[in-house]
Formats: C-alpha cells, sequence, structure tokens
C-alpha cells in the first residue's frame, strides 16, 4: 500500500511538473509572438518564427565555396541585397555597351556596415558622384563582412569576373588580423580552417532547440547563439582560435586571462605575420591582371579614439593593421598598382562609427579619396 501511495504521489508530481513546463512553453510562446519587441524577437524567435515574420530574415547564408555570403532579395528598411547577392540595386550580370563597371571589394566597411541606407555606402556615393560628373559607371559593392582576403580573393575568382569588371577596389585589414588570432602558429591555415570551423549546421536540429521556453533560457544563459546569429551560418570557433575570447576579454576588462598568460596576443599576431595576407593579395594581383581588371589598392583606415573597441582599441591590433598596411602600399609600388592610402587620410574619430567601421561622414570622406583615380582613367 505504501509502495502504491508512492508511486501516485510521484504520478501527481511528475504530473504536476510537466503541466507546470507546458504551461510555461505557452506562455513563452504568446510572449515571443505578441508581447516580445522586434530585437526581443530576433534574439529568441525560432529559424521557422523568422522566416514566417520576415520572409528572408537573415543577411547571410551558406555558400559551397566561399563558407557565407550575402542573402539575395534581402530587404531590411532601407538596406537591400540584388538578385544576384550584392548590396544595392539591381544591375544585369552582361555589362551594357559603353559603360565602364567597378567592383568594390572588401568585408564589412565595403559593405557598409552600420549604414543602415545602402545609398549611403561608399560604392553608391562613387556611383553617384562618377555620374553627376557625366561618367557613364556602375559600381558595384562586392563586400560582405567577416570576408577575409581569402574569400574576397575566392569571389573574385568564381563571381566578380562574371560581371566583366573594367576596376576593382581592394580594401582589407581588419579580418585578416582578426584571422590570424590562432595559436599555435603551425594552426594558421591558407583556408583559415585553424580559426573557423565552417560547417552549415541544422539550426532547428535538437527538440530544446525547437522549444520556446527552452531556446529563449538558452540564449539567455549564452550556451547557444541565437538563430539569428551569424555565427549560425559562419559557424564554430576551432580550438586553436583566440579571436572571440580575447575581444570578451577585452569587453570585460580581464585581458589578460587564461590562454593569454603565457602567450599575449601581440606575440600570437607578431609570430603569425603578415605572410596568408600578402599571398592573397598577390594572387588577387596576378588574377585581376591576367583578366585585363585595373587594381585600385587601399590601404585600411582606422581610429585609435575608440579604446573601449574590442578591436582596434588595443595596440596590438593596431600595429597588425599596421603591418597589412605596409603589404599594400609595397604591392602597389612593385606593381605600379594605383593607390589611396585610407590610412594617413581618415583618423578622425567623426569620421567611424566604433573605430573601424565608417560613419556617413566617413563613407563621403573615403569617396572623395577615390573620385580622382577614376576621373583621371575614365
Amino acid at each position: 500500500m505504501r509502495a502504491n501511495r508512492a508511486v501516485k504521489r510521484l504520478g501527481l508530481g511528475l504530473g504536476a511538473v510537466l503541466v507546470a513546463l507546458v504551461v510555461a512553453e505557452l506562455m513563452a510562446t504568446a510572449w515571443l509572438r505578441w508581447l516580445a519587441d522586434e530585437d526581443d524577437f530576433r534574439r529568441f524567435a525560432s529559424l521557422g518564427q523568422l522566416r514566417d515574420r520576415y520572409g528572408v530574415f537573415d543577411r547571410f547564408r551558406p555558400h559551397r565555396h566561399l563558407g557565407f555570403s550575402l542573402t539575395p532579395n534581402y530587404r531590411a528598411g532601407a538596406n537591400r541585397h540584388n538578385a544576384l547577392g550584392f548590396r544595392g540595386d539591381e544591375f544585369a550580370i552582361e555589362k551594357p555597351a559603353g559603360v565602364a563597371r567597378i567592383v568594390c571589394c572588401g568585408g564589412s566597411t565595403t559593405y557598409g556596415y552600420g549604414t543602415d541606407d545602402f545609398r549611403l555606402t561608399v560604392p553608391s556615393m562613387l556611383q553617384y558622384g562618377l555620374r553627376e560628373a557625366g561618367k557613364e559607371v556602375e559600381v558595384i559593392n562586392a563586400g560582405c563582412p567577416g570576408w577575409t582576403t581569402f574569400e574576397t580573393l575566392l569571389n573574385f575568382e568564381s563571381r566578380v569576373l562574371d560581371l566583366s569588371p573594367d576596376f576593382v577596389v581592394f580594401y582589407h585589414g581588419i579580418n585578416d588580423v582578426l584571422a590570424s588570432m590562432v595559436w599555435p602558429p603551425e594552426a594558421l591555415r591558407g583556408d583559415h580552417s585553424g580559426w573557423l570551423v565552417r560547417e552549415t549546421r541544422a539550426i532547428d536540429a535538437s527538440l530544446l532547440d525547437r522549444s520556446d521556453l527552452a531556446r529563449i533560457i538558452m540564449v539567455r544563459a549564452g550556451s547557444i547563439e541565437p538563430h539569428s546569429s551569424m555565427l549560425r551560418v559562419v559557424g564554430d570557433a576551432a580550438p586553436s582560435n583566440r579571436t572571440f575570447t580575447f575581444r570578451q576579454q577585452r569587453k570585460q576588462g580581464t585581458y589578460p586571462e587564461g590562454v593569454f598568460r603565457d602567450v599575449p596576443i601581440e606575440r600570437v599576431l607578431r609570430e603569425n605575420g603578415t605572410g596568408i595576407f600578402r599571398r592573397n593579395l598577390e594572387s588577387f594581383i596576378a588574377v585581376a591582371k591576367a583578366h585585363g581588371v585595373s587594381v585600385l589598392l587601399n590601404t585600411f583606415a582606422y581610429s585609435a579614439e575608440f579604446p573601449a573597441n574590442a578591436n582596434v582599441g588595443h595596440a596590438a591590433v593596431r600595429a597588425a593593421i599596421d603591418a597589412y598596411n605596409e603589404v599594400v602600399r609595397d604591392a602597389a609600388r612593385r606593381h605600379d598598382l594605383g593607390l589611396v592610402d585610407m590610412q594617413q587620410a581618415l583618423t578622425s574619430k567623426a569620421l567611424f562609427t566604433d573605430g573601424e567601421h565608417f560613419s556617413v561622414a566617413g563613407n563621403v570622406e573615403r569617396t572623395k579619396r577615390l573620385m580622382p583615380f577614376f576621373l583621371e582613367r575614365l
């Protein structure tokens, strides 16, 4: 009898827990659907919920060769990607007769991260300025946040050359620095496999991930990335990756801790050097020359007036960018290429949103420095 009563109490207890979990799940779903603001919804919603509400909700998608790329036909306010997966207006793959085509290649600073209106990015303003000056041009934004010279090289060969460009603008720096934050040195690879494990993951694979209540708890606890997170597309940090630990410690003010006590970031960046960046740049120039495309190199600009920035706020990162910029200057001299030394010209805090990405004022200034090169050659 006692055993039966114990089993009944256990059953009642489990039933009560189950009912409580069902009620909590229904409340979490109701909050997410009707009460959560847009920021919370994007943070906690499942992939299916995001698609139901926004359609094409994510700026990024997995790509067979590039790891990830921009999502075609993405729309968000004044931002847009065209049907070919480039930020900006639609254009035909075949270049119109009598039109010069300029393609801007790079990462988030070329894409115009932090500038909501695509018309206020450098490629769009460069196109507007050259057309106002009477030049028949199309300027294409081939930048993608997170891309290094590795992805830009692949993108140039596999997608940009299909557009028959006449000129290409090269602008890189900070992303290659971040990708070189791996240790030990033998983990540094040309495909950055020592930095990120690039694999497509099933976002809704686990039962816990499909529960609104469990997903909200896990995202809040930091145990999983939101389904809207770029990292869901990019992939996981490799064991040798030091970038995210460095950035987290910088934001928390605890650097150097843990792995950095024995091997500080200064040593990591110094020993890993500029070799992969130099190799990718040389390959980019060679491919462009082989196809009759004129190259305009840019150094990478930043402002040291953002000490709280997890990247350029640290002297070792700035020193690494400086070293990469010397590689760019050297390549311009040896190959007799055009060079716009953005680093020397653009350092004011007012030109940046965070020390590395440009404000609209910074985009205007950067465009002004690109204009003379094309006005002379078109």
